[in-house]
């Protein structure tokens, strides 16, 4: 798989589970997060963290810790996606995302603009810079506001990757249109003319 990274997840949280690709299991799995200065362009592309951050920041702790927090969250979504049950996967999958959501806290602030009260809240993260204190928060507030059934699996066979259903009848069923989308419609062209029509001799 190519080392371009695509945000077709429609969060940050499932964007990070989509770093990694499972395949057939003779295949084994396709890995984006192959380095920390991959970690560090990812958090970056995906808007969470700034050029300047990411040159402070600790790139190999990034890295062990977005695997750390993709691990958990593919529990905690994957069983969700495929409409089955919660097992003790999923819970230990919430218990690490609870921990690393400890690892930050909002700071609320009020100002007056135009007369009115604002209000106004930004997330602090509490030690060394971890960008994925900044996933888990976009986590927390994606399963808050969630409807299960938008959370979906691409219906491509040879792919797993998720995204969040935001149309409006909930009826897409690829990563993408110009990926998986566009591959299972010309795989279905290709079907239909091998078929052999039913007024032919």
């Amino acid at each position: 798989m190519s080392d371009t990274f695509e945000f077709i997840g429609g969060d940050p949280s499932v964007d990070l589970v989509n770093t990694q690709m499972h395949r057939q299991a003779a295949q084994g799995a396709d890995e984006l997060l192959t380095s920390g200065e991959a970690a560090a362009r990812w958090f970056t592309e995906a808007g969470l963290l700034s050029s300047e951050e990411a040159k402070q920041m600790d790139a190999d702790a990034a890295l062990l810790a977005a695997k750390r927090l993709r691990a958990a969250l593919d529990a905690v979504y994957r069983p969700m996606a495929r409409g089955q049950e919660d097992g003790p996967d999923t819970e230990r999958g919430l218990l690490t995302l609870n921990a690393v959501l400890d690892q930050g806290r909002e700071r609320v602030q009020v100002a007056r603009e135009n007369g009115k009260f604002t209000r106004g809240a930004r997330l602090e993260i509490l030690g060394p810079l971890d960008p994925s204190v900044r996933v888990a928060r976009a986590a927390a507030d994606l399963l808050h506001r969630m409807e299960a059934h938008r959370l979906k699996e691409c219906e491509n066979p040879e792919c797993d990757l998720l995204f969040y259903d935001d149309s409006r009848n909930a009826s897409r069923r690829w990563c993408s249109m110009q990926g998986c989308g566009n591959q299972q419609k010309q795989a279905r062209f290709r079907r239909a003319a091998r078929t052999p029509s039913a007024t032919s001799a």
